[in-house]
């Protein structure tokens, strides 16, 4: 059977994101369903770095069986494009299925005739089963004894198949299939380190903050990949820069005092960097100084807000003063430290400047400044759902607000814009600390950061003009959409929210 597998491109060439400048990682979902199936013929098409002819040449080149996309929140228009290219190339002989993160969430955005089935929740033994099941004659309207699905049936009406148990041992899964992806892999980066091999050791996490869907999404269960086959995979790749995936991947001391074993015992020489809370990094500072000394070169943490009722209303179940000595922390360590937070709708001119003071006083080297945005599938979606100016999901970015502004949204987008220039007070203290402790890997980077530096200064006019994102509202957002009243002191609508979803 030969199989297709798609990430699809931005809906927008050129738009600004985390993956014009920051991050732009390998499609790992694919490689892991790649792998579930050896012994069919696939091929892994990241449309991300492909002309837009690619697609239509690869369909009509390869002929596959089946067409299978992953998709995001913000991606879910383009995988629909991708399915109904793939219908229009090759007809109804072509199979199409979407899966990941938004089909899982969000199913209804892709009932469509173009989409015979969505995989939901986790996708490797699902389509295994699926493959096995059409490769083998089955009918492709009858998929109910094959959990996880949402499929057309023969009359084109959306059922759902039993749901797929998440329960499966990380470490058997089979390593995922990246040789499909060799002529990509220069192209994968993290700020200044690449190229960039990625990895996932642990799927799930144990907090509910409001405005994640993560814990949702595997169920309030964390699984963990073992520290030995963790370090096994991580020497059989070329790369000598990983980035661990995991949506908290500092959170099991033990399984990472084991890692930190294995390395040293092994000898392993990578750069790596991952993402983990805050309040991990301040209360374990001599297992961060073993984990930097195992290689940890940068972490990528959401600091989210500067006041303490901020986070609370956010369900994050955090401290300023956690964020404070985790940065301190880094910095000390020498530890690369990206640190994301969130602009809130209903912020004031003082809000702006308070939050961008806190930034500078942190001494983060890369701080990441978002809106907060309820995103499909999260408590904070379902509780201010009534309030969306829009549900174009092109929209739910971090870089709009899809809701009511205090200020005039003229205004607030143009303080939102100066984030990037004003922000910048701790960022050579910062990335100075890095250079002190880790000269061999600044060395190594050097490349990295020249094109770090050319991306940034390519997207720079783009991320700080308010313009842009005016612009991108025109016709789809009321321009006048303001908030019936903006509170003198604390914004009680999150606080609200927190009541509501706890």
């Amino acid at each position: 059977m030969k199989i297709l597998l798609v990430q699809p491109a931005p809906f927008e060439p050129g738009r600004i994101g985390l993956e014009n400048t920051i991050w732009f990682c390998e499609p790992v979902a694919l490689t892991s369903l790649a792998a579930m199936v050896p012994e069919h013929e696939v091929k892994i098409l990241d449309l991300r770095l492909e002309d837009d002819v690619e697609l239509v040449r690869v369909l009509n080149d390869f002929e596959p069986d089946l067409v299978g996309v992953t998709s995001m929140t913000t991606d879910c228009y383009q995988a629909k494009a991708t399915l109904q290219t793939a219908k229009d190339v090759l007809g109804d002989r072509v199979f199409t299925i979407v899966g990941g993160h938004h089909p899982t969430l969000a199913p209804e955005d892709f009932e469509d005739p173009v989409v015979d089935a969505l995989c939901l929740g986790e996708g490797e033994d699902t389509f295994r089963e699926l493959v096995t099941h059409l490769a083998t004659g089955g009918d492709p309207r009858a998929l109910g004894g094959i959990a996880g699905l949402r499929f057309r049936d023969a009359h084109g009406s959306y059922t759902t198949s039993d749901k797929r148990a998440q329960s499966r041992s990380l470490d058997s899964f089979p390593a995922p299939a990246r040789h499909l992806i060799k002529k990509y892999v220069k192209d994968y980066f993290f700020t200044v380190a690449g190229p960039l091999a990625s990895m996932v050791t642990s799927r799930g996490c144990s907090f509910d903050c409001n405005f994640c869907a993560i814990w949702e999404f595997y169920e309030r269960k964390t699984r963990f990949m073992s520290a030995k086959l963790i370090v096994d995979r991580m020497e059989a790749l070329e790369e000598r820069m990983v980035f661990f995936l995991d949506d908290n991947f500092l959170t099991n001391r033990r399984r990472l005092e084991e890692l930190c074993d294995e390395i040293e015992r092994r000898g392993v020489k990578k750069w790596w960097g991952t993402q983990g809370r805050t309040d991990f990094i301040a209360d374990h500072p001599d297992l961060m100084r073993r984990l930097r000394d195992a290689g940890l070169v940068m972490v990528l943490s959401g600091y989210e807000s500067n006041e303490e009722d901020g986070l609370a209303a956010l369900l994050k179940r955090n401290t300023v003063e956690k964020n404070k000595k985790a940065a301190a922390t880094l910095m000390d360590l020498g530890i690369f430290s990206t640190g994301i937070f969130m602009v809130r709708p209903d912020y004031t001119d003082e809000d702006f400047d308070a939050l961008y003071a806190h930034i500078n006083e942190l001494g983060i080297a890369l701080p990441m400044i978002s809106i907060l945005t309820p995103l499909p599938g999260t408590q904070l979606y379902k509780a201010r759902e009534h309030e969306l100016l829009t549900k174009d999901r092109r929209f739910f970015d971090l870089l709009h607000s899809v809701l009511p502004t205090a200020l005039p949204r003229e205004r607030f987008y143009a303080r939102f814009a100066e984030a990037n220039r004003v922000t910048w007070a701790g960022w050579e203290k910062a990335n100075l600390a890095v250079l002190k402790n880790r000269p061999r890997f600044v060395l190594e980077a050097l490349p990295g950061i020249a094109r770090f530096i050319a991306r940034a200064r390519h997207y720079r006019p783009i991320l700080e003009s308010a313009e842009t994102h005016l612009r991108d509202e025109v016709g789809i957002i009321d321009p006048n959409a303001r908030l019936a009243a903006a509170p003198r002191k604390r914004r009680l609508p999150l606080v609200e929210v927190r009541k509501e979803v706890a």
